[in-house]
């Protein structure tokens, strides 16, 4: 009976820091260096009916940031504002699309694995090497960012998304 609590507290832990975004004190590049990709403006609806953001709106803010709006979110979206800024910046050849909320000062960052026509595949940025502790700086992430992708679990669970 302890070993079936256990996992289940393990399986409930999991689930909910895998909902949640990573929110980190730093973002991967300095913010609005790199210039858009016109190719993600758009409203992009999520194709899994049980993820945390179901539907977003990205719009053009300037040549070097988007606006970000989120239209539709499950029960499990814990942030409190629906409204961000964003950019993207490269690591090792992977496209990062990172987000600032309009009320807190911490970066959410998603990999884009595919960005094809109507299709966009993401994955959360997960710190699999030292972690989230070993943030300190814009060249800690990246360090960190890079030492990740280099493992075998990095971007093992996606998000696929549908431009509408």
């Amino acid at each position: 009976m302890k070993n079936l609590i256990k996992v289940a507290l393990f399986c409930i832990i999991l689930f909910t820091f895998y909902a949640c975004p990573l929110g980190l004190d730093y973002p991967i590049a300095e913010p609005g260096k790199v210039q858009i990709d016109e190719a993600l403006i758009g409203t992009w609806k999520n194709k899994d009916p049980e993820a945390t953001l179901l539907k977003i709106k990205i719009s053009k803010k300037d040549n070097f940031s988007y606006e970000v709006q989120v239209l539709e979110k499950s029960e499990l979206y814990a942030l409190e504002t629906d409204n961000f800024s964003a950019w993207t910046s490269h690591v090792e050849g992977q496209k990062i699309l990172y987000f600032k909320p309009s009320n807190e000062d911490q970066y959410y960052h998603y990999v884009i694995k595919e960005l094809k026509g109507k299709n966009l595949i993401t994955c959360d940025l997960s710190l699999l090497d030292e972690g989230k502790d070993a943030v300190t700086s814009i060249v800690a992430l990246r360090k960190e960012a890079i030492s990740s992708m280099k493992m075998e679990e990095f971007c093992t669970e996606t998000e696929n998304w549908t431009k509408e």
